[in-house]
């Protein structure tokens, strides 16, 4: 059937114009294209897409050291939470999350996920003025005889041998944990799965950091000689030392201090103050 002409012209019109808002975009409007995954820059996206499988979906509850720890986030510094995200930790399963190590995240990225960690499950009010111990210490700080006594008196009940927690000291452990790995869970604690921290785990009371370094002493002679031994030591050299500290205490090491001068005075003797800690 022929359509008059008037309609045909109608008809003709409306195909065009169905066909170009279909396929096309409005004359000089560039095409949307979606944003890269580079340039994400919300912190609960960088957290849930890269952090969350470790550390829990909160920030807690997870296999892996909670971040939402108000005190945890009173010791370490900020610097010093950016490296381990950018360098991972050797000799442990913390891998590098920086491009520039082989990982996914820009350092917009990584600044956006330590700003976050900060800002929302942080409380520094809370520690204001407290005399907290230095994140990191020497590794050769503690003094590891009477790092284990203060391990059978304060720590055996829950990690010796057949306890329901499980022994800290079997070789896969230590082998797995770096030295500062050790020092923060010590200080921190676990308290999303129970464990105290420092402030009550010397039998009710607070460790001194002299104590916790001791411990940590303590755990390094049983970590078995291997591979991964240069990278535990090694940690603290690689920009997270004793220098990074938020706390109001020395690390008990420095000049003058009673460490100090007893090693001083083990070196006339050639003793150790270490007690073997390799």
């Amino acid at each position: 059937m022929k359509l008059p002409r008037g309609q045909c012209s109608l008809l003709f019109v409306t195909c065009v114009l169905a066909v170009s808002t279909v396929a096309c975009d409005p004359p000089g409007k560039p095409k949307q294209e979606p944003p890269s995954s580079q340039d994400i820059t919300d912190f609960r996206t960088l957290y849930g897409e890269n952090c969350a499988g470790c550390h829990g979906v909160d920030g807690k509850n997870g296999p892996a050291r909670p971040l939402n720890d108000a005190l945890y986030l009173a010791v370490i510094p900020q610097a010093a939470m950016q490296q381990v995200i950018e360098n991972g930790r050797p000799g442990t399963a913390m891998p590098a999350w920086a491009l520039s190590q082989g990982g996914p995240l820009t350092p917009k990225q990584v600044t956006a996920l330590v700003n976050g960690i900060e800002s929302n499950w942080s409380k520094p009010a809370e520690f204001q003025g407290a005399s907290l111990p230095p994140y990191s210490a020497a590794d050769d700080a503690g003094d590891a005889g009477h790092g284990k006594q203060l391990f059978t008196k304060d720590c055996y009940m829950c990690h010796g041998p057949g306890a329901a927690v499980g022994p800290v000291t079997d070789p896969a452990v230590l082998e797995t944990s770096s030295n500062q790995v050790l020092r923060t869970a010590i200080i921190e604690g676990r308290p999303d799965l129970g464990m105290p921290d420092y402030r009550s785990l010397n039998m009710g009371h607070a460790l001194s950091n002299q104590d916790i370094s001791d411990l940590v002493a303590h755990l390094i002679s049983l970590r078995p000689a291997g591979p991964n031994e240069s990278a535990h030591v090694n940690e603290n050299q690689t920009g997270q030392g004793g220098s990074m500290t938020k706390g109001n205490e020395g690390s008990g090491n420095g000049p003058g201090s009673p460490r100090q001068q007893q090693k001083e005075g083990n070196k006339s003797t050639g003793s150790s103050s270490q007690g073997g800690v390799k």
